[in-house]
């Protein structure tokens, strides 16, 4: 009868980290804001314009 009791506990436990989960993302999903472009393009126009450059891509060489 013990084992059962277990099971059920492990059921229990799984299932409640399962929702608390799903209501973590849910939350967070919804508090993170969206960016639109129109809201940083002053910003982007401002480092471009500082010299903002991103940084070379690294040769890679292809060995036989």
């Amino acid at each position: 009868m013990k084992i059962e009791g277990n099971r059920y506990l492990l059921l229990w436990v799984a299932l409640s980290a399962a929702l608390g989960a799903a209501i973590a993302s849910k939350l967070l999903r919804r508090q993170r804001p969206t960016a639109h472009p129109r809201e940083h393009a002053h910003e982007l126009k401002s480092w471009e314009n500082e010299g903002g450059n991103l940084a070379p891509i690294a040769p890679t060489s292809v060995l036989p």
